[in-house]
């Protein structure tokens, strides 16, 4: 919006000045022409008086006579009592005739050196005023068309962008969730172009994540379901108390299972709408990660490797960076055979987290996948969990305007990297 406002302003202001200051100088050459062109006759006239009159006795006489036979009024006066400018003055007293204008007469003034007099021939309007009054009103109606040119080539490609932003808006409305707008970086509204494709990636993640969490729901619910309707109705078929009881402990595991599933669904649901109403702050790091270490470091017997490496600060939301953490290092706990490697490396413009283990790795294949909620490895009926710590990691780090990557670790397992801008 900045960018439009400044356009807006950028366009009148030049729009102004450059028409006022073009027509202003039009005219006034048209004026001057038309004054010269107008009395130019009159002021030789009136020179030629003014030298005749310079050179007889009678002056006075001649003038009343004037009077007497012509429309135009001549008169005399003296030059002390006819005040001029200094700019006026020096070519005025070498002879030069001298037009000047009010708004009762126009006289033309000649000076008549050796009797220190000048002569003025006062002339009645001939309708100039009228003329510059119709040029004044046709200049003026020029003004206001330029300034409707110069806003209307200014509001051309804005209105371009709109009609570009209502037509993405409806395809989007339509089910058409892919679809976003070419951001120029000469548009006016480049910043509501590239909110309008964050909320539109916001919205198709959500209704992706929707349709994989009911999958998952339909496929993952299906399981115990299935294991607690069998139990039910064995448990109702016997008698016998050893029985009855290991049923129930196996319809007990089943509702903890569900229970966790649900806990997932409802932590995965909730983090969009948690992480719109938190602030980022300045987080230490590597205080960050010795808590999250600390809690996971020697279960099943496997050690993490880490060692904090000088002040490392990164904007964020601290409860979320720890889920992120725990996540990883969890993910890495669970395939991991003997130990785990945590390091931070710190470039110029970024800080990336590396957490990697000597487990089985993970295939090219199914690298991408495994970022996706409820995907898992291909071994993933021997380990417990439901598939969602990458995705978890995943929507955090991309929150944090982060990216996750996952390679080959030269321990032999799988090398999961979070690169912090």
């Amino acid at each position: 919006m900045k960018k439009l406002v400044l356009s807006l302003v950028f366009v009148m202001f030049t729009a102004i000045i450059f028409l006022g200051w073009s027509l202003d100088t039009l005219f006034n050459n048209y004026q001057e022409q038309q004054t010269t062109d107008e009395f130019s006759a009159y002021r030789k006239i009136v020179a030629s008086l003014a030298t005749t009159l310079d050179s007889i006795d009678d002056t006075q006489a001649f003038v009343s006579t004037w009077q007497q036979t012509n429309q135009q009024q001549l008169n005399l006066i003296p030059l002390a009592e006819f005040p001029l400018p200094e700019e006026l003055k020096q070519d005025f007293s070498q002879g030069m005739s001298l037009v000047l204008e009010s708004a009762e007469r126009i006289t033309v003034n000649h000076i008549m050196a050796s009797k220190q007099q000048v002569l003025v021939l006062a002339i009645a309007p001939q309708g100039s005023q009228q003329d510059n009054l119709s040029l004044q009103m046709l200049l003026t109606t020029v003004f206001y068309l330029g300034i409707l040119l110069f806003v209307g080539i200014w509001l051309y490609p804005l209105i371009k962008r709109l009609r570009l932003l209502n037509r993405a808006a409806k395809n989007f409305g339509s089910g058409d969730f892919g679809w976003r707008i070419p951001v120029s970086g000469t548009s006016y509204v480049a910043d509501i172009e590239n909110e309008f494709n964050r909320m539109a990636q916001k919205i198709e993640t959500l209704i992706q994540d929707n349709k994989l969490l009911g999958n998952a729901v339909s496929h993952d619910l299906r399981t115990p379901l299935a294991r607690l309707r069998f139990g039910i109705e064995a448990l109702s078929e016997t008698s016998k108390p050893e029985k009855q009881h290991k049923y129930i402990q196996h319809l007990s595991q089943d509702i903890a299972e569900m229970e966790r599933l649900v806990e997932v669904l409802l932590n995965y649901a909730r983090l969009e709408q948690s992480m719109i109403k938190v602030d980022k702050v300045p987080v230490d790091f590597n205080q960050l990660m010795d808590q999250c270490v600390y809690g996971i470091d020697g279960v099943d017997g496997k050690q993490i490797k880490w060692q904090p490496m000088g002040e490392i600060t990164i904007v964020g939301e601290q409860n979320f960076l720890a889920m992120l953490i725990n996540n990883l290092l969890s993910n890495a706990q669970q395939y991991a055979s003997q130990f785990i490697q945590v390091r931070i490396l710190k470039g110029p413009h970024y800080i990336e987290l590396v957490v990697e283990d000597d487990g089985p790795g993970i295939p090219k294949d199914k690298r991408l996948a495994l970022l996706q909620p409820f995907t898992r490895g291909h071994n993933n009926s021997q380990k417990p969990g439901f598939g969602m710590g990458l995705a978890i990691v995943t929507r955090i780090a991309a929150w944090h305007d982060a990216q996750i990557n996952i390679a080959e670790s030269a321990l032999g397992g799988a090398k999961v990297s979070v690169r912090f801008k």
